[in-house]
């Protein structure tokens, strides 16, 4: 285990992962972050929509001598993503870390002119005010404890716009770039960053 997270407390949404093929374990961003945050020293959060696949996540960090605690929530809802920091503060004490990993395309993806208001409403829930709710659930704690950092997972797709087929994922990542960014007034006590 290294050292460099060590008295820190890592929340990683979408920290379980889809069913792999039988010959291979299952991993994913949010499982593989949330494990390294653990080998680093955090104490971790797995939030996932499936408990099981969250369980799986606490397994495998726990085997490497790990901690982590498990919710089970739905990003999207603003009353998930509220009792998800209220459960960290009860098990740990602390947030210093947000992980918005949860990201998904639509079923049935396409452009502009053949994608429906329920894909569109789908995926904005999903990948753009999952990370509205979670950031507005744990920032009071860290504003209370003078700091911390949110990492909010993006895509390439938000800036290279080559799929149209892709057209919603494109826009809510877009627009996850662009949420980010907005944070930047509170840059003085955290840290704000998307990944592309």
């Amino acid at each position: 285990m290294g050292g460099r997270l060590k008295g820190k407390v890592a929340i990683v949404t979408g920290a379980g992962c889809l069913p792999s093929p039988a010959d291979r374990e299952p991993i994913g961003n949010g499982k593989a972050a949330a494990i390294l945050y653990a080998v680093e020293g955090a104490r971790v959060v797995g939030m996932d929509i499936q408990k099981e696949a969250a369980e799986e996540t606490k397994r495998s960090i726990e085997a490497e001598g790990g901690v982590c605690s498990v919710f089970e929530g739905d990003v999207s809802k603003a009353e998930d993503c509220h009792a998800m920091a209220e459960h960290c503060l009860k098990v740990y004490g602390q947030i210093d870390i947000l992980h918005n990993n949860v990201g998904i395309i639509p079923p049935n993806p396409g452009g502009i002119l053949e994608l429906d208001e329920e894909n569109w409403d789908l995926v904005m829930n999903v990948n753009l005010r999952s990370i509205f709710h979670t950031c507005r659930a744990v920032l009071p704690q860290m504003l209370k404890q003078g700091g911390g950092c949110i990492l909010n997972i993006s895509s390439l797709a938000s800036v290279r716009h080559e799929s149209p087929k892709l057209f919603i994922y494109t826009v809510s990542k877009a627009a996850v770039n662009s949420l980010t960014r907005s944070l930047a007034p509170w840059r003085s006590n955290l840290q704000t960053r998307a990944f592309e």
